[in-house]
């Protein structure tokens, strides 16, 4: 099973327990939010409410390579604008 396919599962179980995770909350804007701020908020949401689904998003996110937006706690876009601003100065 891949890690994408781990996370579909363990999102489904919550739903069949009416459950969900903060990024399908009211404020799930934000982790796909161009605002650095509102990602960061995102972020610390994931890590700060102990989501259900933390470990299964990381995984997923990494082995999809996800360049943009917060996926487990982490917000990638701003880890691609790094990378890239420190490929820059090497060059």
């Amino acid at each position: 099973m891949t890690a994408a396919e781990g996370l579909s599962l363990a999102l489904l179980e919550l739903v069949e327990q009416g459950r969900a995770t903060p990024c399908q909350g009211r404020h799930r804007d934000r982790w796909t939010s161009d605002d650095a701020a509102e990602r960061e908020w995102a972020a610390s949401v994931c890590v700060g409410l102990g989501c259900e689904v933390l470990d299964e998003c990381r995984a997923a996110a990494a082995e999809n390579g996800e360049k943009h937006y917060v996926w487990g706690g982490v917000d990638h876009t701003a880890t691609a604008q790094h990378k890239r601003r420190a490929s820059c100065a090497q060059a």
